[in-house]
């Protein structure tokens, strides 16, 4: 069954695709995946393998029907504990989950990847013949997400860019180094010049949620404060829903410029200051944050 969560950002997980024989399985691509929460839990209470090497995946056929009784108006985060677009999940697999979604329009759910890429070849064989019905088009209630968490893997958005979801998102945790999004808010998402406008068919913001996130957990790495205002500037000033999750277990300031104001946990260290004795060990309360970062905004669909 989906389970209700405390992830800030969404209402109730689900995993209807796991490895044979239970637990969760995955591999890691980049190094936002280094600490993964999902691969620790596996290693304690799931099948005992690390992300790594070949995986078989299996269709939980009751947790695929469950999603037909989420209440209405709600929001689900699918597979939180893997990754849908994982390349030993068949197509038919995906395409069923895709499927379960798109009948169910009174749910929003929140398809998160590091591998936009086949996401992006997914939605581009809507109405293939499969053998399983596929949709003819990308469902109006998924909405889609890639993972950036740093400046080297903000590419990944030209993969998500092909995606023609109504919403888009980036998640931006762990966030180990600054980001400038801003040239993809608004970029060309390769749509088909017409008569009345030969150049560029699209319109507005192509990228319309940013969520933010320090590391928690054994072996977090620090996220500068710094890098978590310059991505809220560059929300503010294009329209883009900024939502900042959490500070993560070492967020700290640079040194450049004065230190929030506003923060009393700060500790002068070597090169900046570190935000010390938060009572939250994911840096997870707005009340322990500077006041501009307390921004949690939702897209305007």
């Amino acid at each position: 069954m989906p389970n209700k969560t405390t992830i800030e950002w969404t209402d109730y997980t689900s995993n209807p695709i796991v490895p044979v024989g239970g637990g969760w399985g995955c591999s890691k691509v980049s190094p936002g995946c280094d600490n993964c929460y999902a691969e620790r839990l596996n290693l304690r209470r799931g099948n005992k393998r690390a992300f790594k090497g070949k995986w078989e995946f299996g269709l939980k056929e009751k947790e695929l029907a469950a999603l037909a009784k989420l209440p209405a108006g709600s929001k689900c985060f699918i597979m939180d504990m893997a990754d849908l677009f994982h390349p030993d999940i068949p197509w038919e697999m995906v395409t069923r989950v895709f499927n379960a979604m798109a009948n169910t329009p009174w749910v929003t759910f929140q398809v998160l990847t590091k591998r936009p890429g086949r996401m992006a070849y997914f939605a581009g064989h809507f109405g293939a013949d499969t053998g399983v019905g596929w949709q003819q088009e990308w469902p109006s209630n998924v909405w889609a997400g890639t993972s950036v968490e740093s400046q080297k893997y903000a590419p990944r958005l030209d993969c998500l860019l092909r995606v023609p979801a109504r919403v888009r998102f980036v998640s931006a945790e762990p966030l180990l180094g600054p980001l400038d999004l801003k040239p993809y808010f608004f970029k060309c998402t390769g749509c088909v010049p017409t008569p009345e406008n030969p150049l560029c068919a699209c319109k507005g913001l192509t990228i319309h949620q940013v969520i933010i996130g320090g590391e928690s957990g054994p072996g977090a790495r620090p996220m500068d404060l710094a890098w978590a205002k310059s991505l809220r500037d560059q929300c503010q000033t294009t329209g883009v829903s900024f939502f900042m999750k959490q500070l993560g277990k070492r967020p700290f300031w640079n040194g450049i410029g004065p230190p929030p104001a506003d923060h009393v946990y700060l500790e002068r260290v070597p090169g900046g200051w570190r935000f010390d004795l938060l009572r939250d060990a994911k840096g997870g309360d707005p009340q322990e944050w500077p006041e501009d970062l307390r921004i949690r905004e939702v897209p305007k669909e």
